[in-house]
């Protein structure tokens, strides 16, 4: 039983017309019928029964189409089929072979050209022309115009079922072009996505490199602090309580450092907690403190004093202050240079503002907006990707990111976030 499956098997097509062109062309046959119902050829109302068989059957297979994503080559032999003999009764109730309806025999032909293969186009064309030579059997020696009628019809089939045929594969093979190029589009799609996701979950070599810079820098300094301070307490045989003063305030400050360093640094996945976003802007101006200083520049912060605590990423929402601040003091002036971290609340979002006193960005990339590996710095080391990645945990938190230039010189970031968290 398996093998004679295999052997009745056909397979599938999957490339047809779903078009209505067949229920068309019947209703404009059956208009024409209408019109020359005088036709003494025309025998009334048998025609018209097969005119509606017709047109019901092609609704029929139409509607199995526009249903089906591939249909077997079984069930479009049969509408082949179908459609033939239908088409050979209108013909037989219209004066058979001088009935203008022969050209309904087009009908299956084109199916067959658009959707199958050669060899059944050709053997759907056999077919109709047999039916041509039935209605015109026999054929008088003598009567040329009925062989020429007929070797004009078959041409006709002939020509139409291979113009058809050829631009149908033209059209599957422009289709699989495209079918190859948007697969090729949406692979690189999700790999972009994939790789926007892991920018936003991982710092950047950059980012790491710019804080193992400062928080080296600055850790080496407050252990100096707290060497020094031991060291004299240890000389000293009174104990002094600001030596240890010294010490304990130089350990809050190493760890504070430390602890958000590597907040940033290990913040791969998005924990959304609540947390005070005045203790996170100070913890970003800490970890930028070295950078000013190297600058000559000032960073100051403005926390409201009534601002609520916000549900978000801490970790993510400190990578956006910090990127943000670095971002900044590497345009202020080399001397004299200011930065001004604002964090206050508006109605139900968390509103984080940076300003500088630099150029401000540049007109295109205020028309443009951020994108990927977009920097004016290449050659100082930018890489493109730190206000980029801001503007994707920004949307990540259902909040915005906008850039503008401040009225009188500088460049202002303004990041909104809701207190409440993102909407899921």
């Amino acid at each position: 039983m398996t093998k004679l499956t295999l052997a009745l098997a056909r397979g599938e097509v999957t490339t047809f017309s779903r078009s209505s062109y067949e229920v068309v062309f019947s209703v404009f046959m059956i208009a024409l019928a209408y019109f020359y119902r005088d036709n003494p050829q025309i025998v009334y109302p048998r025609i018209l029964y097969f005119f509606v068989l017709l047109l019901g059957a092609n609704f029929a297979f139409n509607r199995l189409l526009k249903t089906r994503a591939s249909v077997s080559l079984w069930v479009l032999d049969l509408m082949l089929l179908a459609n033939f003999w239908i088409i050979t009764g209108v013909l037989y109730y219209s004066g058979g072979s001088g009935s203008y309806f022969w050209v309904l025999y087009l009908l299956p032909v084109f199916a067959a050209s658009l959707m199958a293969s050669v060899k059944d186009a050709a053997g759907v064309v056999l077919l109709c022309a047999l039916g041509l030579a039935v209605f015109n059997w026999p054929l008088a020696g003598v009567d040329l115009a009925a062989a020429l009628a007929l070797a004009v019809k078959t041409a006709v089939l002939v020509f139409s079922a291979a113009v058809v045929f050829r631009t149908s594969q033209s059209r599957k093979a422009a289709e699989a072009g495209m079918a190859f190029k948007r697969a090729q589009v949406e692979k690189l799609e999700r790999e972009v996505l994939a790789k926007e996701s892991e920018l936003v979950k991982t710092a950047t070599a950059g980012e790491v490199g710019a804080l193992v810079s400062g928080v080296m820098h600055d850790l080496g300094n407050s252990v100096s602090v707290i060497l020094l301070s031991a060291q004299l307490m240890e000389q000293d045989p009174e104990l002094k309580r600001e030596d240890l003063g010294r010490i304990l305030k130089a350990a809050r400050y190493s760890k504070s450092m430390i602890s958000s360093a590597m907040s940033i640094v290990r913040g791969q996945e998005y924990a959304f907690e609540e947390f005070p976003l005045g203790e996170a802007a100070e913890g970003a101006a800490l970890l930028t403190e070295y950078h000013a200083r190297k600058r000559g520049a000032a960073v100051e912060v403005k926390t409201a004093p009534d601002l609520p605590p916000i549900r978000a990423s801490r970790a993510h929402v400190e990578r956006v202050l910090v990127n943000t601040l670095l971002n900044a003091l590497s345009f202020v002036p080399a001397e004299g240079g200011r930065v001004t971290l604002t964090v206050r609340a508006e109605g139900e979002e968390a509103v984080m503002e940076v300003e500088d006193n630099g150029p401000g960005f540049p007109p295109a990339l205020l028309a443009g907006g951020v994108k990927a590996f977009g920097t004016t710095r290449k050659e100082k080391g930018g890489t493109g990707l730190g206000l980029f990645v801001c503007g994707q945990v920004a949307r990540r938190h259902g909040g915005t990111m906008v850039l503008t230039n401040v009225p009188g010189g500088g460049a202002r970031v303004t990041v909104r976030l809701p207190l409440a968290g993102p909407v899921n």
